[in-house]
């Protein structure tokens, strides 16, 4: 079996039995295509670590940052994984691969206090100004509902640090509000249990869900969009993107730099580094020691501070869940 066959096959495999999702298998589509460029026809059984090293060689001098190696090199372990569980190679040659290129000394970007607020309160706005019109018309119930939808998931995303994958994953049954607690999934099954003690969330959860219940839906999902379909990445990011206009932000924000921003305060006060850890659902230890590379200026610790909604967060010793306390 050649290279191209080889990764359609895992492809395949990918969509049918492990069923990921259509942005997941675009991106080892790429990753592996250039890597198939690089061996060119080769046949599967004939790649050695040295010819996988060379191509790690390749990629440390081009444009690439470090992110993105990483990232192919994943994709080439679980690759390789998926032949040798298929009997296709009898080991993996990715199963040492290892980067020599050392990590970029890369800051997250984080929101400032004023960006914080002003993007928290965009759905709010939205609210009280749909509330007089929301019952005169379908649109307007929509529009109404899709407000009070968005101003939880802004919530969450700050509150929690929760990923936008881990968001839309969520199914009303993960959310009980008289414990105040939610159930995250997580990466490779690093569920985490969250529980909720900010009066602004819990307020912001029972509106919403009140008005889902009012719907007529066949889906467990927790948030859904119009047409009463699980909310993807791809709707979260274009919401994100709609309040950061109305909240008049000029720069470049992901609804990741919520997370970086959360993780940033918490580091800043602080947090045991472990403690974060557990929060934000890293596997590993150096995913989150990048947060105490970022310098947050005592002034600007003190303006964060401030913020009214979900401000502290903290994993209990026994790291079997975690809480959100309003200071």
């Amino acid at each position: 079996m050649n290279v191209q066959q080889a990764i359609a096959d895992f492809l395949e495999h990918g969509q049918t039995v492990r069923n990921l999702s259509d942005r997941t298998l675009r991106a080892y589509q790429s990753d592996l295509s250039q890597f198939h460029t690089h061996v060119s026809d080769a046949a599967m059984v004939d790649i050695t670590p040295e010819h996988l090293e060379g191509y790690l060689d390749k990629l440390g001098t081009g444009p690439y940052r470090d992110t993105s190696i990483r990232r192919k090199v994943a994709a080439l372990k679980v690759f390789f994984r998926y032949l040798e569980e298929s009997g296709v190679v009898t080991e993996s040659p990715a199963r040492k691969l290892r980067i020599k290129k050392p990590v970029e000394n890369r800051v997250p970007t984080v929101l400032s206090t004023r960006e914080i607020r002003a993007l928290l309160a965009a759905p709010k706005e939205l609210i009280a100004s749909l509330a007089s019109s929301r019952d005169q018309s379908p649109g307007g119930r929509n529009r109404y509902f899709c407000a009070v939808r968005d101003n939880i998931i802004l919530e969450l995303l700050f509150s929690t640090g929760i990923r936008i994958g881990e968001l839309v994953a969520l199914n009303v049954s993960d959310v009980d509000v008289d414990k105040r607690q939610i159930q995250i999934t997580g990466r490779a099954t690093r569920g985490r249990a969250v529980t909720l003690t900010s009066d602004v969330v819990i307020t912001a959860f029972t509106q919403y869900l009140e008005l889902r219940g009012d719907r007529s839906l066949d889906t467990p999902a927790l948030f859904v969009g119009r047409s009463g379909t699980r909310l993807t990445i791809y709707s979260i990011e274009n919401i994100f993107k709609k309040h950061v206009r109305i909240a008049e932000i000029k720069r470049h924000i992901t609804p990741h730099s919520l997370r970086h921003t959360m993780a940033a305060m918490l580091v800043s006060s602080g947090t045991d580094i472990r403690e974060v850890q557990e929060i934000l659902g890293h596997a590993s230890i150096l995913s989150t020691q990048v947060y105490t590379r970022l310098s947050i200026s005592k002034n600007r610790r003190a303006s964060l501070a401030t913020l009214p909604a979900p401000a502290t967060i903290f994993a209990d010793p026994s790291n079997t869940r975690l809480s959100i306390k309003k200071k």
